[in-house]
């Protein structure tokens, strides 16, 4: 999965008219990272971009994009164009699929060791959009992706909260990717200080069936998350387990440790990640 940037945004500048804005976060990480067999330096910066704007008529307009650079190597990325208004909201840009925007699992770990990424194989397979709607209705929410261009991927998902607790049922429509579909169910809520997230998500096109579970508890400045994955074709099994720690210095920096297995390798990692 991808590093994740959490940050507030902090106005620091002003385009023109009162209305139109220019805002920068940013997010930046250096540990290391064992692969299974070595121990390795890693080390991130992303700097966030966001450009919003309102029309005389009130209605919201924007931009975002970002510029990452992961080990030395670095891309513009994740660019959005939007327009939001009391019907919702309409993006075009690198917006993926809506079931990966709306249903996907957190990881654990400085980096990010993957073991969301077994439970959600078949939403990152139809991971395909360059246009989409979400729109919210009290409790209820729904988002609609389509890729315009090679794969023709669509994507719907409908999701419900209700105070500590969320629901989302997603269904993905393959377009020219392969001939078929693959369907999600996803929970989760909060109970204390133990929150829960289960993933379901199943394509009878191909046989394949994917599963995730994560819990975590906070005690202090400190989460432990546990989480579970296992994929099957009918035929093979696989299961992944991990452990994650993470320990809140404050102000935006957080110490992140984790550890993952499948039965044949292990990895592991250690680092600190900032958000600006």
């Amino acid at each position: 999965m991808k590093k994740i940037l959490i940050a507030s945004t902090a106005l620091v500048a002003t385009a023109g008219i009162a209305s139109a804005e220019i805002g920068f976060s940013g997010a930046a990480g250096f540990g290391v990272v064992y692969d299974g067999s070595d121990w390795n330096p890693d080390y991130y910066t992303t700097l966030s971009v966001s450009m919003t704007g309102e029309t005389d008529g009130g209605l919201s307009f924007g931009a975002d994009f970002d510029i990452t650079q992961d080990n030395g190597g670095t891309a513009v990325g994740d660019t959005e164009v939007h327009v939001e208004g009391g019907f919702g909201k309409l993006t075009v840009g690198a917006v993926g699929s809506a079931s990966d925007a709306k249903l996907g699992l957190g990881d654990i770990g400085y980096s990010g060791l993957g073991t969301d990424n077994v439970a959600e194989v078949l939403i990152d397979a139809a991971d395909q959009g360059n246009i989409m709607y979400t729109g919210s209705f009290g409790d209820f929410g729904v988002a609609l992706s389509y890729d315009m261009q090679d794969t023709e991927v669509f994507s719907v998902v409908a999701t419900y909260a209700m105070g500590d607790y969320n629901f989302g049922i997603g269904y993905d429509d393959w377009g020219n990717l392969a001939a078929g579909s693959a369907f999600h169910v996803k929970a989760g809520g909060n109970f204390g200080d133990v929150a829960l997230n289960a993933l379901y998500s199943r394509s009878s096109d191909v046989d394949v069936t994917a599963i995730g579970v994560t819990a975590g508890y906070t005690m202090g400045a400190a989460t432990i998350t546990a989480a579970y994955s296992n994929l099957s074709d009918g035929v093979l099994s696989a299961d992944v387990y991990g452990l994650g720690v993470s320990y809140d210095l404050g102000g935006g920096a957080s110490i992140d440790a984790g550890v993952a297995d499948d039965g044949t390798t292990t990895v592991a990692d250690l680092g600190i990640n900032m958000s600006f």
